[in-house]
C-alpha cells in the first residue's frame, strides 16, 4: 500500500525564484533521504508561486 504526502516546498515568501528553487531542492533532498519518492511537484494557482510535492512511499501491510 502507497503512503502519500503533500509538502509545500517554498515555505514564505521569496523575492527571488532562484531562493525559492534552492529551498525546494533542499525539502526534497531531505524527504527523499527519509525513504519518500517524489511524484510530481504542481503549483496549486497560477501567478501564485507556490510549489507543492507529491511524496509517496510503499508500507508492507
Amino acid at each position: 500500500m502507497k503512503e502519500y504526502k503533500l509538502v509545500y516546498l517554498n515555505k514564505g515568501f521569496k523575492l527571488s525564484r532562484e531562493k525559492d528553487l534552492e529551498q525546494a531542492e533542499t525539502i526534497i533532498n531531505q524527504y527523499v533521504s527519509e525513504g519518500w519518492t517524489l511524484q510530481q511537484i504542481a503549483n496549486p494557482a497560477d501567478g501564485v508561486g507556490a510549489m507543492v510535492g507529491v511524496f509517496y512511499r510503499e508500507n508492507e501491510l
